[in-house]
């Protein structure tokens, strides 16, 4: 019986501390605008949207990575390939969410040959937060040139999968 009430108090603990924290900042989603900031140090602003983000009247891919994961470097020739195919109309930005130095996000573009997007902010992980506080790298949303959600993805995906889905709303 001590054992039932301790787990009680115990879930009536976590449900209690956890229930008042808020990890998503409200006043991220609230803002029209959000600006990362590149490792070239140029700002990408992503305009807020009814049902997500846009950027420069093309769609967009968010790219949320860190620079120690596999996948997430597996999937880089990929977004390569993509942006090459359609930079007329696709815009690929990668979000990293990891506490690397500027010099090893750096030298992570460097050795992957990244061709697109990477930006290294603070406001990386609140727009994760935004999205649902993303855990698992790498993570990709589009959004199409309204900035209007499309799909999103888990884990790698095949080059195919993504290009399918960019052609729907091209």
């Amino acid at each position: 019986m001590i054992k039932f009430f301790a787990f009680l108090l115990l879930l009536f603990s976590i449900t209690f501390f956890l229930g008042c924290s808020d990890n998503v900042d409200k006043s991220l989603v609230k803002n029209q605008n959000i600006a990362l900031k590149t490792t070239d140090n140029k700002i990408v602003t992503l305009k807020k949207t009814l049902n997500g983000f846009s950027y420069d009247n093309k769609t967009l891919l968010l790219a949320f990575f860190t620079t120690s994961c596999m996948p997430c470097n597996a999937q880089i020739p990929n977004l390569n390939n993509l942006q090459n195919r359609y930079q007329n109309n696709l815009n690929v930005i990668s979000l990293i969410l990891d506490n690397s130095s500027l010099d090893d996000v750096q030298n992570f573009i460097f050795q992957n040959g990244v061709n697109f997007a990477v930006t290294f902010d603070k406001n990386n992980f609140k727009l994760s937060n935004a999205l649902g506080n993303i855990t698992s790298v790498p993570y990709m949303v589009i959004y199409d040139k309204d900035g209007a959600y499309v799909t999103d993805y888990t884990g790698a995906v095949p080059e195919e999968m993504i290009e399918a889905d960019l052609k729907r709303i091209f």
